[in-house]
């Protein structure tokens, strides 16, 4: 073999590597690519179904209306009802609020109780107030804490360092019926029933790589509508 032929060989080999190391770094990019793109839509697919699964449960009580007032509903009243709220620094309605009878015992669990002891209709011995909110490019889930409210209590983060959420933003829509007078609209002095349903937008990416972004919206009915008596 002449030295002219061995470098021929020597440079064909040297071809034929570089488009093996080329085809393996573009196979490894695009296999990256895509682990990462379906870890964030694993994730917020996640968030949304458990968001839509849960929400729907607001406001439910386990009771016997032969005996208790359907008004009667401490998961429907003021401190415990659905609402949106933010986290200070954070984008309006960044933050949803509610309460379901998650022991089916009629009460609301706070998770304690103060030194005078629980109300009539709340207890301690679990926790029945819930919430999601975004914070800091995270979405969290409330678990606990004295205070019900978007900025106070425990909350633990649902998403994992990599994905940052750029957006949770809620809308709730209500439309009002009028017990008393059929046809009618809601006036402070009748009885009426709240039929609520809450659409949310969720969006967010992959840390460090804003091209990997994914958004989803959801629309989703409260099984549980509210009673809302006039004030005696």
């Amino acid at each position: 073999m002449t030295l002219v032929e061995l470098m021929v060989g020597s440079v064909i080999s040297l071809i034929a590597l570089a488009t093996v190391v080329t085809v393996y770094s573009t196979t490894a990019r695009h296999a990256g690519r895509q682990l990462r793109e379906a870890d964030l839509r694993q994730q917020l697919t996640a968030i949304s179904a458990l968001l839509a699964k849960d929400l729907r449960r607001a406001g439910y009580r386990n009771f016997d209306p032969r005996v208790t007032p359907v008004s009667d509903n401490p998961f429907t009243q003021a401190g415990n009802r659905l609402r949106l709220g933010a986290v200070d620094q954070q984008p309006a309605d960044s933050c949803i609020l509610y309460s379901y009878d998650l022991d089916a015992d009629g009460r609301v669990g706070t998770g304690h109780c103060p030194l005078r002891g629980c109300d009539r209709l709340s207890d301690g011995d679990n926790v029945e107030q819930f919430g999601f909110r975004l914070k800091n490019g995270k979405v969290q889930s409330r678990y606990g804490g004295r205070v019900f409210t978007c900025d106070r209590g425990n909350w633990q983060t649902l998403t994992t360092a990599n994905v940052i959420i750029d957006a949770l933003h809620f809308i709730l829509h209500t439309d009002c019926i009028n017990l008393a007078e059929r046809g009618q609209a809601c006036r402070d002095d009748t009885p009426a029933l709240e039929q609520r349903a809450v659409e949310f937008r969720l969006k967010g990416h992959i840390r460090g790589r804003n091209v990997i972004a994914l958004e989803l919206s959801r629309w989703i009915h409260i099984r549980n509508d509210r009673l809302v008596e006039p004030l005696p």
